[in-house]
């Protein structure tokens, strides 16, 4: 975030004031962690029934982590950013009603300490420090893509939104194809199920002409649209339910909070972010375009596949949504074609009229950053997606690594943990590759949701950096060793 000096009197700005200094901010981002819906799992809350407020962010981990400056791309999913998009997402969602199916008084006193003034207004006061922090590399590169770029027209950003189509279909299908080739399959398949879950409990699938701001001069339904709940006005909507439903994955908003990728945390708090301020109502269409075009890509396109992959209730239900996407034998490409058109009609058009070239640049601006964080998304994905299918490579990996070390002595960074029964890690990455090894007692580990991996004395796996998991101990005590493994020691032992 950039502090510039205060006003003089008289003298007025538009940006942040400098009454709070970056290590002020960083200090009341451990105050608004203090929340106790923050604190860190219990082993129960692998899974977080029926309690829309409970969030873990590990708190504890804000001792030695920074949020004062950005990140690049190639950083995107690392701890600050998970726990930097946690804390967003919880800001964020202040602004929208959420109730458990069953509201008793322990669901009450959380609802209070959420919703609270305290809660909502000390995460306003952080929210611009983290957005910066996890946000700031996304600006920087579209800036530079559009530097020398003449204002966009219609034509032109319908050939921008034909690109990022392009491109969704070739991520999608990349995706698709990496669960259908995993040895497990069903869990790759609910895995990336979990990330679309969260998105749509986040935002509707597709763009509406609804969002547009009115002719009479009201502002545009953004958040209205984020606050509505999950309707079915496409048949692409009912592809995704399918989905869910082979997962076996209820509704209840945030269930698996947990097992959310950082880009997953990303993307929607892009979306928060941008129909929450006035000012970006016009980001914020672009950024819906282009999740309606990737909704189709993969949830359209390869939702009924994603479906019978996770589970055996997949190909019996899926026939009639393929046939109401897809009437008539129409393809992909048709119904993507369609609804470029309507958005050219329904939105770009209507938004060159009223507004002209400073609405469509905001327009070309959100779109490109939002299709930006779909690529990191995809990487991130991609990469877990090949991590969770590798266990014996990773555990042979490790094995390797750490003879190395014994037989050469060679020093290391270590830490060592000393765990009791049941103690349970949050869901969490590491910003350096890492070994697991046990030294004593036994551990249930995981990096996706429905897979676990049993570890007992001697056991190792090699941890790759920004790779989400979590662990908790079986036994009466467990210790174990994460030796830090550098790019050196790995190239040449790994």
């Amino acid at each position: 975030m950039t502090l510039i000096p205060k006003t003089k009197p008289g003298e007025y700005s538009a940006e942040l004031p400098a009454e709070f200094s970056a290590a002020e901010l960083a200090d009341y981002l451990s105050v608004y962690c203090a929340n106790p819906l923050f604190r860190s799992a219990r082993f129960e809350e692998l899974e977080i029934d029926d309690d829309p407020y409970r969030r873990p962010v590990r708190p504890e981990d804000l001792s030695f982590l920074r949020f004062d400056r950005p990140f690049g791309r190639a950083d995107s999913s690392r701890l600050s950013a998970l726990i930097g998009h946690r804390m967003l997402l919880n800001i964020n969602d202040t602004a929208k009603p959420m109730f458990a199916e069953n509201m008793t008084p322990e669901r009450w006193e959380e609802y209070r300490l959420f919703y609270g003034v305290r809660n909502r207004i000390l995460g306003e006061l952080v929210r611009p420090l983290l957005e910066d922090h996890v946000f700031g590399f996304v600006h920087d590169t579209v800036a530079e893509q559009t530097a020398d770029a003449a204002d966009p027209g219609v034509k032109t950003l319908t050939e921008v939104l034909v690109g990022i189509a392009e491109q969704r279909g070739r991520a999608a299908e990349e995706v698709l194809g990496l669960v259908a080739e995993a040895g497990a399959a069903d869990e790759a398949a609910k895995m990336t199920a979990v990330q679309l879950l969260a998105g749509t409990i986040n935002a509707p699938l597709r763009v509406s002409p609804v969002m547009v701001p009115a002719a009479d001069g009201t502002g545009a339904g953004a958040l209205a649209a984020l606050t509505s709940g999950r309707s079915q006005t496409h048949p692409v909507d009912a592809v995704l339910s399918t989905v869910m439903d082979a997962c076996g994955f209820g509704l209840q908003p945030h269930r698996y909070y947990q097992y959310y990728l950082p880009s997953t945390l990303a993307a929607m708090n892009y979306l928060n972010a941008t129909a929450r301020d006035h000012g970006r109502v016009f980001e914020f269409l672009g950024a819906m375009c282009v999740r309606t075009l990737d909704s189709l890509a993969l949830i359209g396109g390869h939702g009924a596949c994603l479906a019978e992959l996770a589970g055996p209730a997949g190909p019996a239900d899926t026939a009639p949504t393929e046939a109401a996407l897809a009437p008539a034998g129409a393809s992909a490409e048709a119904e993507t074609a369609a609804a470029l058109d309507e958005i050219t009609r329904t939105i770009l058009e209507p938004l060159a009229h009223r507004f002209g070239p400073q609405a469509l640049a905001a327009f070309d601006r959100g779109a490109r950053e939002y299709a930006l964080l779909l690529d990191v998304h995809h990487d991130d994905l991609s990469i877990q997606l090949r991590w969770i299918d590798s266990a014996p490579a990773y555990k042979a990996k490790a094995e390797r690594l750490q003879a190395a070390i014994d037989e050469h002595h060679i020093p290391v960074a270590l830490d060592t943990f000393v765990e009791s029964w049941e103690e349970c890690s949050t869901t969490h990455v590491h910003d350096d590759d890492r070994l697991l090894v046990i030294e004593s007692g036994e551990m249930e580990f995981w990096n996706c949701f429905s897979g676990t991996h049993k570890f007992r004395p001697g056991d190792k796996l090699f941890i790759p950096k920004h790779r989400l998991h979590g662990s908790v101990v079986l036994s009466g005590e467990c210790v174990y060793h994460q030796p830090v493994i550098n790019a050196d020691l790995d190239h040449r032992y790994g």
